[in-house]
């Protein structure tokens, strides 16, 4: 998007009185115009078929038919170059990992500023990622957590999760020994051990749950 760019919106959520105000405040933004608004998940979905090139859908997640979490996934199926910004009152952790893994670029919270908002529709529409400040720190410690968890439950080796990491690329053992400086051989027992722990029969079997772990933690 360029910067000279008018960042084009549509706006869900079920208060009628709350879209007004943020109506009212987003209007006095230059390079932000609502082109759209809804008060439930059909109606949203409806105006992807009547309007072309938005920018950002700001969803809020409790609605009607179908909920937020769901119409993501349905709006980027609709228009894959919109940028889905959630925006609750639900600071719940695994909405936040939901909401991520179902194509949302943003979440932000109903606590925060105007300008906080401001900034978060600027970001994603950008394709960056934003994230309310007041969620953000706990997020990531929990984010941290997770990833220890799994590092603990099948007991992996620094070199075992670089390996791993490799494979999940598509990288050939060749290439793998090459870029960690081991020998193929040792590439290969380094898999073989992490075949074990993950209780896989073949390579692609291995790949395929590694991506499945990796995905669980977002």
């Amino acid at each position: 998007m360029n910067d000279n760019q008018t960042i084009s919106v549509i706006l869900v959520d079920d208060h009628h009185l709350f879209r007004e105000s943020l109506k009212m405040m987003i209007s006095e933004w230059s390079d932000i115009k609502i082109v759209g608004e809804a008060g439930d998940g059909k109606r949203c979905l409806e105006l992807f078929s009547e309007l072309q090139d938005v920018t950002v859908a700001i969803l809020d997640i409790t609605m009607q038919g179908p909920e937020g979490l769901i119409l993501a996934e349905k709006v980027k199926k609709l228009s894959p170059t919109t940028e889905i910004l959630i925006l609750t009152m639900h600071e719940d952790r695994d909405y936040i990992y939901q909401a991520f893994k179902n194509g949302c670029r943003g979440y932000i919270l109903k606590s925060d500023s105007a300008v906080e908002l401001q900034k978060a529709i600027r970001t994603v529409a950008a394709g960056k990622t934003y994230l309310s400040p007041d969620i953000a720190t706990d997020f990531i410690d929990d984010l941290i957590t997770r990833i220890d968890v799994k590092k603990k439950t099948f007991n992996l080796s620094s070199r075992e999760q670089e390996v791993c990491g490799n494979l999940i690329q598509g990288y050939s053992t060749e290439k793998i020994a090459q870029y960690l400086q081991i020998s193929p051989k040792t590439v290969r027992v380094h898999i073989a051990n992490v075949m074990k722990k993950f209780n896989c029969k073949t390579r692609s079997d291995l790949i395929a749950r590694l991506k499945e772990e990796r995905s669980d933690l977002i």
